[in-house]
């Protein structure tokens, strides 16, 4: 019976790994692989494997090879960094430990082919996550560019921030700033603030 350990990763406090974890649990039942060690993580997959206190501990188990198998609901709860996760991948390489991705339905145990694809894998997730960025970004340049708010904060235009400073010292409270402009007084804040 082959030994594995669970790596389960969500990247926030309001998410839960209990549904990555009922489907890997299904998994190694159908493939009679014994559980020997859960890893579950809250933290974003785009820090670095050094701040992550799970994966780092995963890691260094690796050196005393309790398990011959790490078993992952998706590649991506090992990271979005194309460099991390081939970090880890590489690291998995020299303590001769395998990684099953359940998503994927891809494991490294069956030769080169699936490691090259784990590999290209977390080359299109990296793309993707560059390209939703940039599409974000976009976005919020366009809001801004309108003076409209995103997300809930306003975004003010130069032409605003300065017309905000002058009131101010023209000896406006912010209040009647915020009446005048109809802007936030947090935003107010944060421009007089930049100019203080």
């Amino acid at each position: 019976m082959e030994k594995v350990a669970l790596f389960l990763r969500v990247s926030s406090s309001g998410q839960t790994t209990d549904n990555q974890e009922v489907e890997l649990l299904e998994l190694c039942e159908r493939r009679g692989w014994k559980i020997v060690e859960t890893y579950k993580e809250v933290v974003s997959g785009t820090k670095k494997n050094e701040d992550r206190e799970e994966l780092s501990r995963m890691l260094g188990d690796l050196k005393k090879r309790p398990y011959t198998k790490v078993v992952v609901y998706d590649l991506s709860r090992l990271g979005r960094s194309v460099s991390e996760v081939v970090k880890t991948l590489s690291l998995f390489d020299d303590y001769n430990i395998s990684l099953f991705s359940w998503k994927q339905n891809l494991d490294t145990d069956d030769g080169g082919m699936s490691k090259l694809f784990f590999y290209f894998v977390s080359i299109f997730s990296e793309m993707e996550k560059s390209i939703q960025s940039n599409r974000q970004m976009s976005a919020i340049n366009r809001m801004r560019s309108l003076g409209k708010k995103y997300g809930g904060k306003d975004f003010i235009t130069e032409e605003k921030k300065q017309k905000i400073i002058e009131l101010k010292e023209q000896g406006y409270s912010y209040r009647k700033i915020r009446d005048e402009m109809n802007i936030g007084l947090g935003s107010i804040s944060r421009v007089l603030g930049e100019v203080a």
